[in-house]
């Protein structure tokens, strides 16, 4: 790795330490300057049209693309402040950032989801899996997971709760339903005896990491033959709030989302007012214009 690049890594760990920010970034800069081969002072606007083409050309979904090029936005940030031999920023967000477009979340079928968790009997897998799914935590915040956020014996009339450390190190608080409760409360008393603070340990007691929990729940997808991630959890958290008919601002505090923007998109995958509107107007249609539908 570059010095310039371990130095930038380093900074984003001291200013935000709960972050994964740092590994995605850092391993974002080795890739485009190990496809480049130039020295950071001498890369130009044009090497960084050359790599979206690129990426493009790899087939990188947009998402990845812009994260390579916020990664590598932010390094030339991080030089112009430390180095006094820094130039110009290369990427020029109105020229190399690329629009997304809006793409709805995609959910898991209930009859999926039971097929998966029937195959889960981990007590330690089915506690991680079921707060996903039951209280919308994403992987990281259940990897984070610590002892000292959980606060399961609340006062009468409160529900019990977990601190979460979210995206961007921003904390906000999850409800426990009485099942990701019961599941959680069972891996707690089988949980190994030992020092470290997290919630969720391997075999040897360290805390798990992101793509250790990942890969459980790819060995139970392979096992039940279906294809889920853990984001999709979430979104199906999200369905499920939204045909309970939760009002989109309780959606939004209990997702976490700083805009209600964010969080509005899940009332397109499943709006039950919508779907009452539309059988409403196709039956009132089809007694003025009935079509049959004949074999």
């Amino acid at each position: 790795m570059l010095p310039e690049i371990e130095s930038f890594v380093s900074w984003l760990r001291r200013k935000s330490p709960q972050s994964s920010t740092a590994v995605h970034y850092g391993s974002d800069l080795k890739l485009f300057f190990a496809w480049i081969g130039k020295a950071c002072l001498d890369v130009k606007v044009q090497d960084v049209d050359a790599y979206i083409e690129h990426c493009q050309k790899e087939g990188h979904a947009i998402g990845t693309v812009n994260r390579r090029l916020c990664a590598l936005r932010s390094f030339y940030q991080f030089l112009y402040l430390h180095d006094e031999n820094a130039t110009g920023n290369p990427v020029i967000p109105k020229r190399h950032f690329i629009r997304p477009g809006e793409r709805l979340p995609r959910d898991v079928e209930d009859k999926n989801i039971k097929a998966l968790f029937e195959g889960i009997t981990n007590v330690r897998d089915r506690a991680m899996f079921l707060l996903m799914l039951r209280c919308g935590l994403r992987v990281g915040e259940v990897r984070n997971l610590s002892m000292s956020d959980l606060y399961l014996e609340p006062a009468s009339g409160s529900l019990p709760r977990i601190w979460l450390h979210g995206k961007g190190s921003y904390q906000r608080v999850a409800y426990l339903s009485s099942q990701p409760l019961a599941a959680l409360k069972l891996w707690l008393e089988q949980r190994p005896k030992v020092r470290e603070e997290a919630v969720f340990v391997n075999r040897f007691g360290k805390r798990l990491s992101v793509t250790g929990i990942q890969d459980r729940l790819a060995g139970y997808c392979h096992q039940a033959g279906l294809w889920v991630t853990c984001h999709q959890f979430r979104h199906t958290f999200g369905r499920h709030l939204t045909e309970a008919r939760v009002p989109v601002t309780s959606i939004q505090r209990l997702f976490g989302h700083a805009r209600l923007k964010s969080t509005e998109v899940y009332l397109h995958i499943s709006d039950a007012q919508a779907q009452e509107d539309y059988l409403a107007a196709m039956n009132e249609i089809m007694q003025v214009l009935p079509l049959e539908v004949k074999p």
